[in-house]
């Protein structure tokens, strides 16, 4: 039986997703972590001290699991990764590599929910499908405000007057 909040949306879902990242947290930062080592297109962060790293992954899905749980505020995630793409930007770390890093512990994390069988029935895929779309929106959102704060870092260089993505924003 599914369970609803006040508002009307089910939190058996929820739940059962963060329980899985928080229960499987140090599993999913070591896969994440190994590809992130391995692909041609995250090269910079073999730079990165493996404590660090390991660390910077597991954030992620602690930050994920916040914001599932309404802890963390649209605000929150954008000031704090605003300041991480500052942060990749002074460290080295072209945005491209940033952005398929996201995009891998994305990745990572709906291929563990596909290997542990989450999902008992076919309502359940159902309700998946718009936990897909809150989890798709995080990691839009992170990646969005991540380059933001990488293209201000750029620009404070001198190596851009605007970044591409205030561009196309000011072009709406």
């Amino acid at each position: 039986m599914v369970k609803y909040d006040q508002d009307g949306e089910g939190l058996m879902i929820y739940s059962k997703l963060v329980k899985l990242v928080e229960d499987n947290q140090e599993e999913l930062t070591r896969r994440a972590y190994n590809e992130l080592l391995t692909r041609e297109e995250t090269v910079r962060y073999r730079n990165v001290p493996e404590d660090i790293l390991k660390e910077r992954i597991s954030d992620v899905y602690s930050m994920l699991v916040s914001w599932l749980n309404k802890e963390r505020r649209a605000g929150n995630i954008r000031k704090y990764y605003t300041d991480l793409g500052k942060r990749r930007y002074n460290e080295g770390i072209p945005l491209s590599e940033v952005i398929m890093a996201f995009m891998l512990l994305k990745r990572h994390l709906w291929l563990f929910i596909m290997e542990k069988q989450f999902f008992d029935s076919t309502y359940e895929c159902y309700q998946a499908l718009e936990l897909n779309n809150k989890v798709v929106l995080f990691f839009d959102r992170i990646i969005y405000f991540s380059a933001l704060g990488y293209e201000e870092e750029l620009a404070k260089a001198g190596h851009a007057k605007e970044g591409i993505f205030s561009k196309i924003l000011k072009k709406k």
